[in-house]
Parts: structure tokens; C-alpha cells; sequence
């Protein structure tokens, strides 16, 4: 049984918290960090955080292709 190719991802469903998929749907909706931050009832700091785990877990460096990754991937 092979390994899975670190290139592909898992499911965004599979990696991301459900806080983390919060975010990416306040992101969807085109949010500021401070406006993210206001919905969820967090700190700033805490999304920008938040934004660091959501990248590295899609592979994406921007709020623009994290959105593209989830909704390829079937969690937008």
C-alpha cells in the first residue's frame, strides 16, 4: 500500500479544525483579518494564526488560493 504523495493534500475536511474552517468561510466571503476576528469572537492574532495552520495545511501562500483550495477540495 503506497504512501500518499506529500504533493496532494488530504481533504481539507480531514486536516483543518472546525475553527480553522470558520475562518476559511469568513475568508470566502472576502473578510478583513479584523473582520474575521469580529464574527468569531477572536483576537486578531488568533485568525492570523489561524491563517498560518489554514495555509500550510492546503499548500497555499495567499487568503485568495486558500479559498481556491477548499473549494476545489469540496469544503466551500
Amino acid at each position: 500500500h503506497a504512501a500518499p504523495c506529500p504533493a496532494e493534500p488530504l481533504a481539507p475536511h480531514e486536516r483543518l479544525t472546525e475553527r480553522e474552517l470558520d475562518v476559511v468561510r469568513e475568508l470566502a466571503k472576502g473578510a478583513s483579518n479584523a473582520e474575521i476576528a469580529g464574527a468569531l469572537f477572536l483576537a486578531e492574532a488568533t485568525v492570523k494564526s489561524h491563517l498560518v495552520h489554514i495555509y500550510d495545511k492546503l499548500g497555499v501562500r495567499s487568503r485568495t488560493s486558500a479559498v481556491a483550495a477548499a473549494r476545489e477540495q469540496g469544503v466551500l
